[in-house]
């Protein structure tokens, strides 16, 4: 394709939460095509056992809630290869509830999967980077953070805290090469989105700003967690929103 750019990360490690499916799924296998290894966790047995039969790509059942589980993963991986050069954390979950009546479990399960799935693994990951002296964490934000939507007060709550728990990260790393930033990457037909959204909404987006494949935000991602953004930490990027042209 004219005007695509290739990556080598060749010897490379990378860890893919929420690998089975969506930008995570085409984000492995886009990783291992580039010669790197990948390991892809999910608890979406299905879909890793789909992305398994891909070469460069191992997949393990974890659940990024469980802190435990995550250390665990960790250390398994730096045992194995004795490095992880970039993390992709892309696992989480949506449910549309009004905020009335939202229960406490799951508020919780919101959380524990869209902010503290991604805590346990930088906390787990930055020993590792640190004493490497390179690496590039990548998280998701979402603009229901900052617009809001019916029903989606846990999982938008969920996103906006993300920002700031990156920036922190990416400050505390920053002198140690290890950089961390946060993709905003608009509206993806991903389950986490399309699971929720209503055939009226899909449509209205369809039809306004558009809906993005996974495969089209990989370049996006690849770009934040190679040597090409080696000057970019803590930051937020974002798709910007342009409605359709008229036909």
């Amino acid at each position: 394709m004219a005007g695509s750019v290739a990556y080598d990360f060749r010897d490379a490690v990378m860890l893919v939460t929420g690998g089975a499916s969506g930008i995570g799924a085409a984000t492995a296998r886009a990783c291992a095509q580039a010669g790197a290894t990948v390991i892809a966790v999910d608890v979406d047995d299905t879909g890793l056992q789909a992305l398994a039969a891909t070469p460069g790509i191992v997949t393990k059942r974890v659940d990024v809630a469980d802190a435990t589980a995550v250390a665990a993963l960790v250390a398994e991986i730096d045992r194995a290869y004795g490095r992880v050069d970039a993390a992709v954390l892309g696992a989480a979950i949506q449910k549309r509830t009004p905020v009335a009546a939202l229960s406490d479990a799951e508020w919780r399960r919101h959380l524990a999967v869209n902010l503290d799935g991604v805590f346990h693994c930088m906390r787990a990951l930055a020993p590792i980077m640190k004493r490497q002296r390179r690496g590039a964490i990548l998280s998701f934000t979402s603009g229901l953070a900052n617009l809001g939507w019916p029903g989606a007060a846990a999982y938008a709550a969920s996103k906006g805290a993300l920002v700031g728990l990156t920036k922190c990260v990416a400050l505390e790393l920053r002198a140690y090469g290890v950089r961390a930033n946060v993709l905003s990457p608009g509206l993806v037909a991903t389950p986490v989105f399309l699971g929720v959204a209503s055939p009226e909404e899909v449509a209205m987006y369809r039809d306004s700003v558009g809906i993005s494949s996974p495969e089209e935000v990989v370049p996006t991602v690849l770009y934040l967690i190679s040597d090409a953004s080696a000057n970019l930490t803590g930051v937020v990027i974002g798709r910007r929103l342009v409605p359709s042209a008229s036909p």
